[in-house]
């Protein structure tokens, strides 16, 4: 039941929200990426849902419409609109657990942005990374799944294996750690 809620407010919220987000997008275009940050953050409070606005966004950007350095700006913002959501949603539960777990998300997103987005040479790092992803996906369709399964499934499960092992015995977690 409360999946479905979900379910219905989020498509009610984009069927309301998304005509005026893809305007808010093209507008954004003509801003500095700043602007556009914020843009991408607002879009993604008002829809609630970070992953409504990149699946906006990278059509656009796949056809050639949005120009990818104005894509990462725009979904930078879109990742702190996900965490403001979540906050709010902590602090409307006010336990402390949830409230620090937000904070913890908030803070490692405005992190990330601060070492990847300032600089324009770090900047450039993404962004040849997904060109390069886009060019070997433009050639081989099993690049993209294979990026998925190594990306969220084998790396964390790698990290998760040697967190266990530190967990029954330091020696071994070492011995692993090293090996790897």
């Amino acid at each position: 039941l409360l999946g479905g809620g979900l379910v219905g407010l989020c498509k009610t919220l984009k069927g309301l929200f998304l005509p005026a987000a893809q305007h808010a997008i093209v507008y954004a275009t003509k801003l500095n990426d700043y602007a556009a940050m914020l843009v991408g953050m607002v879009i993604t409070v008002l829809v609630q849902s970070s992953s409504v606005t990149t699946a906006t966004l990278t059509p656009l950007c796949g056809v050639g419409l949005l120009p990818l350095a104005k894509m990462l700006p725009m979904t930078l913002g879109a990742n702190i609109g996900t965490t403001a959501t979540a906050l709010i949603a902590a602090l409307s539960s006010y336990t402390h657990d949830a409230i620090q777990i937000a904070l913890c998300h908030l803070f490692f997103n405005v992190i990330g942005i601060l070492i990847w987005f300032p600089v324009p040479f770090m900047r450039r790092v993404p962004l040849d990374s997904a060109r390069l992803l886009g060019l070997y996906a433009s050639y081989f369709r099993l690049v993209p799944a294979l990026y998925v399964m190594g990306a969220f499934v084998v790396v964390p499960g790698v990290c998760l294996g040697v967190s266990a092992i530190f967990g029954t015995s330091i020696a071994w977690g070492v011995v692993v750690l090293a090996a790897l």
